[in-house]
């Protein structure tokens, strides 16, 4: 697919905004949603969103996959992939961490960070505040992002 401006916006919104702001307002719905079994929340959400700048959607329900894990703590994470970024600071990956009593929030993005002639991909953090914080490149398998955002989580913990 190529570059289609209004499908980037939209995408960009979603992953930098929308999903951090709303994980940070109301994490117990956010939970839920991402939990409830056999619901593609993240599907669902970049198509009525996408679809609604008249574009079409040029995704496939398999583009997206959510894989829950677990700290040694009893933390828990929610590593989400998304469809393959057409450019520049948008998402491959979110993790969403947070304990069980939502004490603990963090938002993580995998994210493009510059096209010349291949991707290169950062592990990013979004506060509460809305800071964006870059923690460098990182491995684009699930286990070797899962294993760099587990080490900035023990570090702050």
């Amino acid at each position: 697919m190529g570059f289609n401006r209004n499908i980037y916006n939209t995408r960009y919104e979603i992953e930098q905004k929308s999903l951090p702001e709303r994980f940070y307002e109301t994490p117990k719905d956010v939970i839920a949603s991402i939990l409830e079994p056999g619901n593609n929340t993240f599907y669902k959400l970049f198509k009525i969103l996408i679809e609604r700048t008249g574009e079409e959607f040029p995704y496939k329900e398999s583009d997206f996959y959510t894989k829950c894990f677990k700290f040694n703590d009893g933390t828990f994470g929610c590593f989400v992939t998304l469809p393959k970024p057409e450019s520049v600071m948008l998402c491959a990956h979110i993790v969403y961490v947070f304990s069980p009593d939502l004490k603990t929030l963090m938002f993580f993005t995998v994210e493009t960070d510059e096209f010349i002639g291949h991707a290169n991909y950062r592990l990013c953090s979004i506060s509460r505040e809305g800071k964006h914080t870059v923690h460098g490149g990182c491995p684009m398998t699930a286990s070797g992002i899962i294993g760099k955002v587990t080490e900035i989580y023990n570090s702050n913990h």
